[in-house]
């Protein structure tokens, strides 16, 4: 059983019954931006037969983003199983598939960034679900934690910290929510990610800024289709 060889980092170790009930199902619109493109598209957390699924898919006439990460939530721990991107047109190539192997404890990665490595006995994350675990732990009143998040390019995971460094009102739908603000970083690492949560929409990202010195990506929230 993974929850005989998996556990948490001592450092985000929390009190929780089952994650799928601290962050309900959700589907939203979201834009995301880059330097590169400009697109919008419907992110997506629900339960499935076999375990649950994130997902985030955009399309426009110039180009189609597709992101899904496939996982298991056992004992209130999110357990990695797949994550897959494909990104067209295919000049971008960016098409990536992980697979985490629990039997040989190894994570191996196909497409774009062919490689394989071992999953140790930490549990790593996937760009997708670690979301889930970022909500949860705010909505716990974490003030900083750390996560483990895996290497697309290289393999392996990076180790990440996240400190809560404010609130602030955030205007959303013509209304005015607050939304805790989250900062992740990395040591030795010039590039700052900040997360906004509503409080009121269940600790939902209201906007997402991505900044390094190579570039900026933003996400932000257009529209909530449904909550619960």
């Amino acid at each position: 059983m993974k929850s005989n060889v998996i556990r948490f980092l001592s450092v985000i170790l929390i009190s929780i019954n089952a994650v799928s009930s601290e962050i309900p199902p959700y589907s939203a619109k979201y834009n995301f931006e880059s330097e590169e493109i400009s697109i919008s598209g419907v992110r997506e957390f629900y339960k499935t037969e076999n375990g649950h699924e994130m997902r985030f898919k955009a399309s426009n006439l110039f180009a189609s983003l597709f992101f899904l990460s496939k996982f298991e939530i056992e004992n209130g721990n999110v357990i990695s199983d797949s994550y897959e991107i494909k990104i067209r047109p295919k000049f971008l190539d960016r098409d990536q598939y992980l697979d985490f192997d629990y039997k040989t404890m190894e994570v191996r990665s196909e497409g774009i960034n062919n490689w394989v490595a071992s999953l140790k006995d930490n549990l790593v994350y996937d760009p997708l679900n670690v979301q889930i675990m970022i909500r949860t732990n705010v909505k716990h009143g974490l003030k900083n934690f750390k996560i483990n998040i895996v290497d697309m390019e290289e393999g392996g995971s990076k180790l990440y910290e996240f400190n809560v460094v404010g609130l602030e009102e955030c205007i959303f739908n013509r209304e005015t929510l607050q939304c805790v603000v989250l900062e992740r970083s990395r040591l030795n690492s010039d590039r700052k990610v900040t997360y906004y949560l509503a409080e009121e929409l269940e600790h939902m990202f209201i906007k997402i800024i991505d900044a390094s010195p190579e570039r900026t990506n933003t996400l932000k929230l257009l529209e909530v289709l449904s909550l619960g």
